[in-house]
């Protein structure tokens, strides 16, 4: 019996003292969501959720467990540091701490795309591009006079040289999105294009995206910048034609924070460029969702090209930001997901282009119901 309660105030003493000390000293503590997702918010308690209650309240707990981020990053410390591991979570960790983000789940499955075991079938390619041609027609037909959808391409797309041993390439032959590009460019008179290509022919001379990071840096995001803009005017300003400066400071990234190095991994750097917009000037306005992301941004600038440009995507839209309203008198920039009618009818872009990334395919081959059936819903 003695031996019974010693046993109960032990496990009752596990339960309740980390939590004790966490309430006085959670401060002291990395309490950031290093997560790629959004965490498990406090159950609402009524009678109509009851049942609901306790798995609820165990998601809760598991995403904010005391000191969890601590406990993950000492794991992933050993995992690295003394297993060798090259892969925790979605994160792979490749030569010389190059990291690279491939998760495996439906609509976005990186790892399949990397190894090339989910290649499209002729009929997947034709229903895709229906859709895609479906939205350009949409978009004439609203008076919209150049439409345009541009693939960014996945990091390890560009840099597989800094990919480790494992995973293995699998499949034999062109990629998901090389097959489907194809399939684009000999049946589709949709200006569509995969940016690998482009971007290869500039890899070996710069360095195109954050080390520790999914995105490209600044250098990436101008000359895709420049590719897009001579599609549409016929000009650009090319990389060798300004001035490319080295920063000082850490360019840390959302891989490292997602494996617990985000102090740690510190060795890249950001680029800052000049002499791309002598004498054009902007000003910005922003519109953000309840949840504090930024949805909309409405750029005006006196650039000598008078046209408005709409340019509708996914993160990889945020990499244009910083170049693209020098080409144009008034640029908007809105994620797809909050993709609008009304926006189009307000702004009456005279160009629209889309962008997303290789690895999220869901937009690309739904895209009309991100674009069509939502505004006549």
């Amino acid at each position: 019996m003695k031996k019974q309660k010693v046993l109960i105030t032990l496990f009752v003493g596990s339960l309740v003292l980390p939590n004790l000390i966490w309430a006085g000293f959670s401060g002291y503590f990395n309490t950031e969501n290093n997560e790629n997702r959004e965490l498990a918010s406090f159950p609402q308690v009524s009678l109509a959720s009851l049942g609901d209650f306790p798995s609820q309240f165990e998601a809760f707990y598991k995403d904010h467990v005391p000191f969890k981020n601590a406990l993950v990053n000492f794991y992933n410390l050993i995992d690295t540091e003394f297993f060798q591991t090259t892969k925790i979570g979605d994160v792979v960790i490749g030569e010389d701490n190059w990291l690279f983000y491939l998760p495996s789940k439906d609509g976005e499955n990186a790892m399949a795309d990397y190894q090339k075991t989910n290649v499209y079938s002729l009929e997947q390619s034709a229903e895709t591009a229906a859709k895609i041609e479906k939205v350009r027609d949409w978009f004439l037909d609203k008076g919209v006079e150049q439409f345009h959808y541009y693939v960014a391409p996945s990091k390890e797309t560009i840099y597989s040289e800094y990919m480790p041993d494992k995973p293995e390439v699998i499949g034999m032959g062109d990629s998901r999105m090389e097959t489907f590009a194809r399939y684009m460019k000999e049946n589709s008179d949709v200006e569509f294009d995969f940016l690998a290509d482009y971007l290869e022919k500039y890899s070996e001379k710069y360095q195109l995206f954050r080390k520790y990071d999914t995105h490209m840096n600044n250098l990436g995001g101008y000359i895709t910048n420049e590719k897009i803009v001579e599609d549409l005017t016929g000009e650009c300003l090319p990389i060798g034609a300004i001035q490319v400066m080295m920063g000082t400071n850490p360019c840390r990234g959302d891989l490292s924070r997602m494996i617990g190095r985000y102090k740690e991994l510190d060795d890249d750097r950001e680029y800052g460029l000049d002499h791309f917009h002598d004498g054009v000037r902007y000003k910005v306005r922003k519109e953000k969702s309840e949840g504090g992301e930024e949805i909309l941004k409405v750029f005006k600038s006196n650039s000598s090209n008078e046209k408005t440009l709409m340019v509708i995507g996914d993160s990889f839209r945020l990499r244009l930001e910083k170049y693209m309203p020098y080409r144009y008198q008034k640029t908007v920039f809105v994620r797809i997901d909050d993709f609008k009618q009304e926006l189009l009818e307000k702004y009456m872009p005279n160009d629209v282009i889309l962008i997303t990334v290789e690895r999220d395919q869901r937009y690309m081959e739904n895209l009309d119901s991100y674009i069509i059936q939502a505004e006549e819903g």
